[in-house]
Order: structure tokens, then C-alpha cells, then sequence
């Protein structure tokens, strides 16, 4: 199962992620509390070993912008967590050369949605949905619709991170449908801060789960 551990906000932050278990680590560009900027990014991974994939989270950005932050962020993912259309997804992977994620809120559409997206997105990122915000709530989705969206996610050949609340706490039911990935932000968070505790707690749970399967 792949790690995706999003919502970085300082080098701290960032240096304590590069030493996790995670495969992906995530900085938001859009507007949102973990918000970042591109120069701070750009200076926190040129300064370090990069020792995991970089993803660049964006929400209804121009393609201008994206493209910009590729050249400037060593970025191996563009993650649109909006409205992008498909022929933004098209060109921006043309233009950039990078794996593309698209996030889609969980909602009575989303098997239609991951239809539309599978044939061009790199990987789905299925999120929670609350008060019309997309993403960031802290707020988890109906998990027991999860093995529905995975077999769609299959039937489409698409790669299919879950998102949205999940913590330490709950994390081994959702562990327990199998997903491709999990995307976690505030749950590992302690104080607005990356937790080491809190990661390590959550890799042990990853870890039993994997021991138990094999």
C-alpha cells in the first residue's frame, strides 16, 4: 500500500517526512490553512536529499501556474484537487512530462467521475466532501462505500488513494478494505505540526496490517 503524506508547511516538517515510511510528500498551493509558497518549497527540497516523490497539490490553478511551479519545484506529481477538466489534465501532462493525480469528492458521481478521469489521470484521489469544501476538513467519508470505488477504481485500471480523516485511530478500518494508497494530512499532525509520534503510530498499524496479509 502507498503512503501519501500531504499538507507539509515547514522544513521541519519536511525533514521529518523524508525519514517516514511515505512514498509521496505532499505541499498544498492552493488556498488552505497548510498553504505554501513555491519559493519556500523550492528552498526547503534544494537543501535537502530528496529521498521521496514531491507532490504539488493546486485547486482550479491556470495551467501557467502549474507549469511555472514544475519548473521551479523538482515536482514528480501535480495533484488537482478542483475542477479541472480533462483537457486541462491532457495538456498539463503534456507540458510538464509529470505523473498527474486528480482528486474527486466522494458523492453520488464519483464512479461517473472516476470513469472520466481514469483514462487520463495517473492515479484517483477519492476525498471527503463537507459544507462545500473539497478536501482539508479532517472529515472522513462513508468508508463501507470504499470496496465499491476500489472495484471501480479496477474496473477503470486507475491507482486509488483514500482520503479525508483519516488518523491513527481509525486508520485500521479503512486498512481493512485493502486500498492502493492512503492520503493523510491532519492526522499526523500534533499541534499544526507534523507528529513523529503520531506517524510512527499510524506506520506500526500500516505495518501489523501488511505482517497479517502476508
Amino acid at each position: 500500500m502507498y503512503v501519501k503524506y500531504c499538507g507539509c508547511q515547514t522544513e521541519d516538517d519536511y525533514l521529518l517526512l523524508s525519514t517516514s515510511r511515505a512514498d509521496i510528500i505532499g505541499f498544498i498551493f492552493a488556498d488552505s490553512k497548510r498553504k505554501v509558497t513555491i519559493e519556500e518549497v523550492s528552498s526547503w527540497v534544494g537543501s535537502h536529499e530528496k529521498r521521496k516523490l514531491i507532490a504539488g497539490v493546486f485547486q482550479n490553478s491556470s495551467i501557467e501556474e502549474m507549469v511555472s511551479a514544475a519548473e521551479k519545484v523538482p515536482l514528480d506529481i501535480i495533484q488537482c484537487h478542483g475542477n479541472e477538466s480533462v483537457s486541462t489534465i491532457i495538456n498539463l501532462k503534456k507540458l510538464t512530462k509529470k505523473l498527474i493525480f486528480k482528486a474527486i469528492p466522494y458523492n453520488d458521481t464519483i464512479s461517473e467521475q472516476i470513469s472520466v478521469y481514469a483514462k487520463y489521470a495517473d492515479a484517483i484521489v477519492v476525498d471527503s466532501e463537507s459544507k462545500g469544501q473539497f478536501g482539508g476538513t479532517g472529515i472522513s467519508f462513508s468508508w463501507n462505500q470504499v470496496p465499491a470505488i476500489l472495484k471501480e477504481a479496477k474496473k477503470e485500471n486507475v491507482p486509488c488513494f483514500i482520503a479525508g480523516g483519516i488518523n491513527p485511530e481509525n486508520i485500521n478500518t479503512l486498512l481493512d478494505y485493502d486500498p492502493y494508497g492512503v492520503d493523510l494530512s491532519g492526522g499526523i499532525e500534533y499541534e499544526g505540526k507534523k507528529s513523529s509520534d503520531r506517524i510512527k503510530k499510524l506506520e506500526r498499524m500500516i505495518l501489523h496490517a501488511n505482517s497479517d496479509r502476508t
